[in-house]
């Protein structure tokens, strides 16, 4: 009975040593694939994380492939720490950012090429030469996979530098430029005996195009050379032609003066006149009212006249002919303007040897006075 117990008792123990075994070897196995799970997950996230930064859709690619000795152990760091092996991208001495591949600074380079030519507007195909001044290098190191960025990431940082300081980084860029020009016609004047002076008829011209090629340096904030390799016409333009009339209208009795005011009557005519010679005519208005001039002209006097005239203002015009604007209350151009039949000139007024207010007109052919009155061109009303 007592070799019975002791057996019992024997069998009891082994089957407790049986179970602890079972549960160490149960914590083993589920230690063993924690860390599975773990190395898979880790070496996941970075093989997505390169993979994305690097665009690579090859979902064959895995640290974990890498099977060769000095690869083993940095594989098995990454995959328990999500840290890789990679470069520290270095401008002057200062960490800008991160990157997986050891010729990348090419791929950077490009890329901040590419961003400065899409800020200026110029086409990659356009560029004839480039440079770009900076201090880049890599360093290798180890760091969170997280940190790693793209070319074109590493490459806004660097540009958003140099646009601040050009010392730091600058970019020259030497390109073709082409542009369609518009051409105003240009005006050619034809003197015509087939109208009056004072008369003109225009042919509107067109306008014309023509394209420019130019070779422009630029840098990062100015232009360094600016030159026009080559231009061409692709329209003529066609000039505009204005006709002016050389017959003079007084030697054919034809009336080509505008009247002087804008209303009133004549209360004076030319000739005799009170024991004296009236050189001109009179022309009713009140003080202030616009007086205009007759023909297209140029001033050659504004002031105020001893001789009896008053504010006088003398209007030269061509073939020699002179207008005369007396008594004038205000007097608004001078000396060496150059004005149009119709422009308001001065204000009608009661100045020099005057009775009221009133326009003094004169017409002068080589300085000798004539009777205007033939000449001026009769208002609707019929009023001179």
């Amino acid at each position: 009975m007592d070799c019975l117990t002791k057996r019992i008792g024997d069998f009891m123990n082994i089957n407790e040593d049986y179970k602890s075994h079972i549960k160490l070897a149960k914590l083993i196995a589920l230690s063993l694939v924690m860390i599975i799970i773990t190395l898979n997950y880790n070496s996941v996230k970075a093989n997505a994380a390169v993979n994305e930064k690097l665009n690579i859709n090859n979902t064959n690619i895995s640290f974990l492939e890498n099977k060769t000795d000095e690869n083993i152990l940095d594989n098995l760091l990454v995959a328990l720490t999500g840290k890789v092996f990679g470069y520290e991208v270095i401008l002057n001495d200062d960490l800008i950012g991160y990157t997986f591949i050891e010729d990348s600074l090419d791929n950077i380079e490009e890329s901040l090429l590419n961003i400065y030519l899409r800020e200026k507007g110029i086409k990659r195909e356009d560029v004839l030469s480039y440079k770009v001044d900076m201090k880049l290098d890599l360093k290798k190191n180890r760091f969170d996979v997280e940190l790693l960025q793209t070319s074109d990431e590493v490459a806004k940082a660097l540009y958003d530098i140099a646009k601040k300081d050009k010392d730091e980084i600058n970019i020259t860029v030497k390109y073709i430029k082409e542009e369609k020009i518009e051409i105003k016609p240009s005006t050619v004047i034809i003197q015509s005996d087939n109208l009056y002076l004072g008369e003109s008829k225009v042919e509107e011209g067109t306008k014309g195009l023509s394209k420019v090629t130019k070779e422009i340096t630029i840098d990062i904030d100015e232009e360094i050379e600016n030159k026009v390799i080559n231009k061409s016409i692709l329209i003529k333009e066609v000039s505009k032609i204005i006709y002016k009339g050389t017959k003079n209208p007084y030697e054919y009795g034809v009336a080509f003066l505008n009247h002087p005011t804008g209303g009133g009557y004549m209360t004076s005519g030319y000739g005799e006149r009170w024991n004296s010679f009236h050189k001109g005519i009179d022309i009713a208005g009140d003080t202030g009212d616009d007086v205009i001039a007759a023909m297209d002209g140029e001033v050659i006097y504004s002031e105020y006249n001893d001789g009896g005239y008053g504010n006088l203002i003398i209007v030269k015009h061509e073939d020699d002919m002179e207008t005369y604007y007396g008594h004038l209350n205000e007097s608004y151009v001078k000396v060496g303007d150059k004005i149009k039949k119709g422009d308001i000139i001065g204000a009608v007024g009661n100045t020099g040897f005057s009775t009221g207010p009133h326009l003094h007109f004169e017409l002068r052919i080589d300085d000798e006075p004539v009777d205007p009155t033939d000449y001026i061109v009769k208002k609707v009303n019929g009023a001179a």
